[in-house]
């Protein structure tokens, strides 16, 4: 019952991720203008971002699935809920196909249902068998440490790509961020459940990291707005999220104990659900329309009348 109701808020919460995404992409595109020298948001960018309507919907439609997301964890280990979030992915293609009022060609409907069948299948086998354990502080430790140099050389690596890489060079960055985060927010909840004393190191590491890893999250993400198509952000946020995710409760949280023939149907599930997503990059609605290049702004500075 409460795997039921923890998938279900997981959907919820994809839904309110994929609107938030829309969002935020469209506000970042109409306010900030894409130059050589507008690569990289400053805190001008910021708040010209704060003031935008459309931007802060997006900010409450992401805080909105994050709560949702967090009651979801609250209730069901992490391999079970994270992966519930590459529904995005289609709801993130099928709101811009409705925004640019064009028809998605079949093979984005094919990497629609790929995408989803890959994921419930997915979810349906590790709800069966995945347990939590409280983690140690040790674990919590190695585990931010690692994920840290990941995000490290990711964003460094964004900072210098050629034009068609940043996009999802900061949206993995920041999909690594949240994929800890989501972990944590778990082993809080397993910390807190065993009865861990608030003062008790465990616990407020795993807090402190868990909430910087939400808000540079969401800065590597607005960078990815800024630098390329919301489909690729979500492409790459709900596919490395879960990866993250999962590994970490693999390795941390102790949700492994799968047996050889449900770790097999596990991995194919998985490939389905990544070839459902690069079918979904590669042949979204917007993937062979003219996009500006860098160096040109995307809205060209206003004269004022004589």
């Amino acid at each position: 019952m409460w795997i039921a109701a923890a998938i279900a808020l997981s959907l919820v919460a994809a839904v309110c991720f994929a609107g938030a995404a829309a969002h935020q992409h469209r506000a970042v595109g109409h306010h900030v203008e894409r130059t050589e020298q507008t690569r990289h948001l400053d805190l001008r960018h910021f708040w010209a971002l704060v003031r935008t309507p459309r931007w802060l919907l997006g900010v409450g439609l992401g805080g909105l699935g994050a709560l949702l997301h967090i009651n979801a964890l609250r209730l069901a280990p992490v391999a079970v809920v994270q992966p519930v979030g590459v529904v995005a992915v289609p709801l993130s293609v099928l709101l811009t196909a409705r925004r640019t009022r064009t028809r998605p060609p079949r093979l984005v409907w094919s990497g629609v249902a790929a995408t989803v069948l890959g994921v419930f299948g997915f979810v349906l086998l590790t709800a069966r068998e995945a347990r939590s354990e409280v983690p140690a502080l040790e674990g919590i430790l190695l585990v931010s440490a690692v994920v840290a140099v990941a995000c490290v050389v990711l964003v460094l690596a964004a900072r210098s790509a050629p034009r068609r890489w940043p996009t999802l060079l900061w949206a993995t960055a920041g999909a690594c961020a949240f994929g800890l985060a989501s972990a944590y927010v778990k082993a809080l909840f397993l910390l807190l459940g065993a009865r861990t004393p608030l003062t008790a190191p465990a616990v407020w590491v795993t807090a402190a990291v868990m909430l910087l890893a939400y808000v540079l999250g969401a800065w590597m993400v607005q960078h990815g707005y800024l630098a390329g198509s919301p489909e690729v952000v979500v492409g790459a946020l709900t596919v490395t999220d879960p990866v993250v995710a999962v590994l970490i409760g693999l390795f941390l949280l102790g949700e492994g104990g799968f047996g050889p023939l449900t770790v097999l149907a596990m991995l194919g599930c998985a490939a389905l659900a990544v070839g459902g997503v690069v079918a979904l990059s590669s042949h979204h609605p917007e993937a062979g329309q003219h996009r500006p290049p860098l160096d040109t702004p995307v809205h060209p500075p206003q004269r004022s009348a004589p």
